[in-house]
């Protein structure tokens, strides 16, 4: 039985993962992970990999590693297991000791913490597989780095264990060199930078602290761009879209509050998952979009879905539908809508519905490419442009609304 499930998706598709808590038939609750599409079945093999090198390189040092087992999904599908373990990270109980002890004491714990895995002595070579990730990077001093690096052992991934600390998410390890005080300054970076309540502690400057040179944080920050563009590939996250298609600064609340209700209907895309029990709000995710202009989404489907409900605005308005696509193939659609002979969809209802019926790739994503309007909008088109008068949309309730929008209502 699945507790909880979480996409991790914002990345190249070789990185996509879901990552599930399972309870099983006695009751014990475990963590799955698995490939979200085929090409990161070998990101999931490596954490096997990776687990039992970093077993064996932190053996005895106060760290630990929750076991990775591979196993066969029943459908075929590979998935990493391991034990679900609960208890306290270090992020929280840094939080706790700064609140209660103060900035010292909270520094003592994050050196002991570093005490267990800082202490590399092979001497740092760039190779090529590094250079792939992290890019070209020239260091001034000597760096030193693990046979095998977890760059990912932020505190957030520590769990307090009565020995030290177990490591419960090493995605992110490497098996070539790795300057170890890269690895301590995402850990200081993502700590300090994670809430608002530890700005006080940028201030302090904490990499200085734990001899991080001012040239090493801008080395270190390059790094972390080509490691973010490499985990990326093509992809566009949505923490990256403001950057690059703004055009500066809008004072969103006075927009939304003078924003007429028939706009911001036009503005919400409402998808709605068949798991078996029909459509309804517990299975559904809403998307906000720009009202007016081609709208193109890619929409993620829960395990077990059996159909899709897309509303693609909530307002009588006339819908052209580009494509809807799953896998590269092309899916049927119905719809609550009179079809105009363009192929437009005509909703004399404020809840339109597109509904998909049949999945033929599973649980791949659906993309679906429409332009939504109002009927005093692209309705003009439809209903007057066509070639030949559609006679038989005289009587309807869109048509009736048209002309008195127009103002020759009869």
């Amino acid at each position: 039985m699945i507790v909880y499930t979480k996409y991790s998706n914002e990345r190249r598709r070789e990185f996509c993962i879901r990552t599930d808590i399972r309870m099983d038939d006695t009751g014990k609750t475990y963590v799955c992970k698995l490939p979200a599409f085929p090409e990161a079945r070998a990101h999931i093999r490596g954490l096997e990999t990776a687990c039992r090198g970093l077993q064996a390189d932190l053996a005895g040092s106060g760290l630990t590693v929750n076991a990775c087992t591979l196993e066969t999904e029943p459908d075929g599908s590979i998935a990493a297991h391991f034990p679900f373990c609960a208890g306290r990270t270090l992020e929280e109980k840094l939080d706790a000791i700064w609140k209660k002890e103060g900035e010292e004491a909270l520094i003592g714990e994050i050196r002991r913490y570093f005490s267990m895995f800082a202490d590399a002595t092979e001497p740092f070579s760039a190779t090529e597989a590094f250079g792939k990730v992290f890019g070209d990077v020239q260091f001034t001093r000597p760096q030193y780095s693990r046979s095998i690096s977890d760059i990912d052992m932020i505190f957030a991934n520590a769990l307090e264990t009565e020995t030290g600390y177990e490591l419960i998410d090493y995605e992110w390890t490497f098996a070539f060199p790795v300057p170890v005080r890269y690895l301590l300054y995402r850990c200081l970076y993502y700590y300090t930078r994670g809430n608002a309540n530890r700005d006080a502690l940028v201030q302090r400057n904490l990499y200085e602290v734990f001899d991080i040179t001012e040239e090493e944080c801008g080395q270190f920050a390059a790094m972390e761009r080509q490691f973010q563009a490499y985990m990326l590939g093509a992809y566009t996250p949505i923490w990256q879209l403001y950057d690059r298609i703004s055009e500066g600064v809008f004072p969103v609340r006075e927009m939304m509050e003078q924003e007429s209700p028939k706009k911001k209907a036009m503005r919400m895309v409402d998808v709605f998952f068949d798991d078996g029990r029909g459509f309804g709000t517990w299975n559904c995710t809403r998307y906000q979009v720009a009202p007016g202009i081609r709208t193109s989404l890619r929409i993620p489907l829960p395990e077990g879905t059996r159909a899709v409900r897309i509303d693609p605005c909530a307002a009588r308005s006339v819908v052209r539908v580009e494509s809807v696509r799953q896998g590269g193939e092309a899916l049927g659609v119905s719809a609550n809508a009179a079809l105009a002979p363009n192929g437009d969809y005509i909703f004399d209802t404020e809840d339109p519905q597109l509904i998909i019926s049949n999945l033929p790739h599973g649980t791949e994503p659906v993309e679906i490419t429409f332009w939504a309007e109002p009927i005093d909008g692209l309705a003009r088109e439809v209903l007057l442009n066509q070639s030949g008068r559609l006679a038989w949309m005289e009587q309807t309730k869109v048509w009736k609304a048209y002309r008195k929008l127009k103002g020759d209502g009869k």
